[in-house]
């Protein structure tokens, strides 16, 4: 049976901004999520990294 997985994330509208203390929230309390991150407005749900790992998600995993 496969293990089920803990996804962290993170996203920041511009680089100008720090993902950093996301990353930092996350990993405090999931200290073994996997962390993916993106830069990309809020404006809009169609992330090319969001839509990635809900597309490879299974029964059992997390995202936080």
């Amino acid at each position: 049976m496969r293990k089920a997985n803990v996804y962290g994330y993170a996203r920041i509208s511009t680089m100008k901004q720090s993902i950093q203390r996301q990353i930092d929230n996350i990993k405090s309390i999931y200290p073994n999520a996997v962390i993916i991150t993106e830069e990309y407005t809020g404006t809009k749900m169609d992330r090319p990294n969001w839509n990635k790992l809900v597309k490879n998600l299974t029964p059992g995993d997390t995202i936080v």
